[in-house]
């Protein structure tokens, strides 16, 4: 038999496996309650794959009354780590054939609004949240519109269905990295106070001081939030707010890494010759930083990845909805730290 020069149909498929287009039907939609050898099965997924058979999830949506289609809602695309959440999600969600829906947070539209055009107009079947802005507000939504959800990179007080990366353990590699340079007076930039992640790398950092006998300095702590100007804004507060600068800087962001090397330059201070400087999340803005910037790497990918496995899971009731810790971080080294240029 000639493969088709159109696009593959399920009956393509039912005679290049010798089988019923029910059986293809069935067997594609993963119905588990079907009698077939298992010689039969895998001769139905590898005539699929021979066809590059694609079904049609609009019919098989109509059919079971959903949409094969999930919902990522993130704050903003400029931050460098929600790409790589947003793709971990849509390789996930390719996998098990679903298709994703992708949108942020604008100031100006409530999130009200966002949850109810993607859960009522767009009828996606889950969400997957990866921002709380307003926690009680987005959460009271959520139950309203009663539709599956799990959280990304942050937590919520009685949510148990979310996926994180260790953010308190690898702040504490960040600092104790630094620590074992030679220096003691490190700065933090931090992100806003009540956020998860923000407090969590906080933690981190006071954790690797106090193991190391060193008394954190509130005056070489500032909150920078997420972006490059309140990077430049913390690191500018704090130079002015001290006689002598901090010997290195720990930023709870890439782009706060970025606004705080831009500060140190105009100030006349080398980086790392003077002050050394380290970043939470790693990526391509990293390696082009002038000098490449020294990251605390972790899983994001994977972040999205789980996250949508575990939606999909539950949404299919096939695994447990649970809250998931991705624990490996690791420092990348690169140009922008140095031993202390401050004696012992």
């Amino acid at each position: 038999m000639e493969k088709p020069t159109r696009p593959a149909t399920i009956t393509d498929v039912a005679k290049w496996a010798k089988v019923s287009i029910a059986a293809v039907s069935r067997v594609m939609s993963g119905d588990e309650s079907l009698a077939v050898r298992d010689e039969t099965r895998q001769r139905i997924y590898e005539a699929a794959r021979e066809l590059n058979y694609q079904p049609n999830r609009i019919a098989r949506s109509l059919r079971v009354s959903r949409t094969f289609s999930l919902g990522i809602v993130v704050p903003e695309l400029e931050n460098p780590v929600h790409p790589r959440i947003i793709a971990g999600a849509e390789k996930a969600a390719a996998k098990l054939g679903y298709s994703l829906l992708i949108a942020h947070r604008f100031s100006e539209v409530p999130d009200a609004t966002i949850y109810r055009r993607l859960v009522q107009q767009s009828r996606v079947d889950g969400l997957i949240i990866a921002t709380l802005q307003d926690e009680e507000v987005q959460l009271a939504i959520l139950e309203e519109l009663g539709c599956p959800f799990v959280l990304v990179n942050r937590k919520a007080k009685d949510i148990d269905h979310f996926v994180v990366v260790d953010d308190q353990g690898g702040a504490r590699k960040a600092v104790e990295y630094l620590i074992g340079l030679g220096h003691k007076r490190i700065a933090h930039l931090s992100g806003a106070p009540d956020r998860y992640n923000s407090r969590c790398r906080m933690d981190g950092y006071l954790d690797a001081l106090k193991t190391a006998g060193i008394d954190a300095d509130p005056k070489l702590i500032a909150v920078a939030g997420y972006t490059q100007s309140g990077g430049v804004n913390a690191m500018r507060a704090i130079l002015d707010s001290v006689t002598r600068p901090p010997t290195a800087v720990f930023a709870t962001t890439l782009l706060v890494a970025a606004g705080a090397m831009s500060v140190l330059r105009d100030k006349g201070l080398r980086v790392p010759e003077d002050v050394s400087v380290i970043g939470f999340h790693d990526g391509p803005i990293a390696e082009v930083l002038a000098p490449p910037l020294t990251t605390v790497s972790v899983p994001l990918n994977d972040v999205g990845y789980q996250a949508t496995t575990a939606l999909v899971n539950h949404l299919e009731g096939k695994g447990d909805f649970r809250g998931w810790v991705l624990p490996e971080t690791k420092i990348v080294v690169r140009a922008s730290t140095a031993p202390c240029p401050e004696p012992a």
